[in-house]
């Protein structure tokens, strides 16, 4: 038995390591640097004096809410999307493994890589999309310095690599809904919009649930790459996220407390998002 002890202790010992070195140390310390204005000159002791500096800051709220923006427009794009790509793999089709695999190649890219790419790709006079609209006859936009599309463009290039990601959750939840439960409902006379709506939806509730949840975190934590090899924040803020501000904060103005405390406000916020979005999903399925 304590032979037995000794070994679990032994197993557990390299991950207790991990864990301390890589995650709680640096957790703990990154509260600690919340608390003082920490710089190259050494840290002083402020207090909450960092968090209300960042709460009267303007740029901070508007990059909060380009964050909330993105990751809520992001992810539902790229729920309608998956569900509709999963839908066609669903279904038996030649080539259907072709496609499939084709299909997650986004999803294996470094984010910036394809942050490089698409930056490339949106230039309005050497890029390939212009290329494109221009041979319909229409003059394509300035992407990535265009305010008002600057957003939309980051949205675009996230959808493109992680819905794949979206497309594997939603497929393996269409595969556990009972193909005779679908028959009886054809016998019945039902649509397969209404199959769909009635039958398939409510039985993959919680698949969709957690494909949400998953996604709108790391959609919180993986569109850095993308926006700082595009945008870089701009054009202006339109573009700037809690990440890439509290970047900026750290490595451009040498302020690392300001930016450490600008993380633990990221830190809640998402904490709070992902709350109330299982409290509606929740409800939604207890209302079910």
């Amino acid at each position: 038995m304590v032979i037995a002890e000794k070994n679990k202790i032994k197993f557990l010992l390299p991950v207790l390591i991990y864990l301390n070195l890589f995650v709680i140390f640096p957790t703990i310390y990154t509260w600690y640097m919340s608390l003082s204005d920490y710089g190259l000159e050494g840290s002083r002791f402020v207090g909450v004096l960092n968090y209300i500096r960042i709460v009267k800051d303007v740029i901070f709220l508007r990059s909060l809410l380009n964050t909330f923006y993105l990751v809520i427009a992001a992810v539902l794009i790229q729920f309608v999307l998956g569900m509709l790509i999963a839908l066609i793999l669903n279904r038996d089709f030649i080539g259907k493994h072709f496609v499939y695999w084709s299909i997650l190649l986004p999803m294996i890219i470094a984010p910036v890589v394809v942050g490089l790419t698409f930056r490339i790709l949106y230039d309005p006079s050497l890029g390939l999309i212009n290329y494109l609209i221009s041979m319909t006859g229409f003059k394509g936009p300035e992407w990535l310095t265009t305010p008002s599309i600057a957003m939309l463009s980051v949205i675009l290039v996230d959808t493109w690599q992680w819905t794949p990601f979206m497309t594997l959750l939603l497929l393996a939840g269409l595969q556990y809904v009972p193909e005779d439960v679908h028959e009886s409902a054809m016998v019945d006379g039902a649509s397969s919009f209404q199959r769909f709506v009635f039958i398939t939806l409510p039985i993959m509730k919680n698949i969709i649930a957690l494909a949400l949840i998953f996604r709108s975190l790391d959609c919180f934590n993986k569109t850095f790459d993308v926006i700082y090899m595009t945008t870089r924040g701009g054009p202006g803020y339109s573009t700037e996220t809690i990440p890439t501000f509290a970047y900026k904060t750290a490595f451009t103005y040498l302020k690392f407390g300001k930016a450490a405390s600008q993380s633990i406000v990221l830190f809640f916020a998402i904490m709070l998002f992902i709350i109330s979005l299982r409290a509606l999903i929740k409800e939604e399925l207890v209302s079910s």
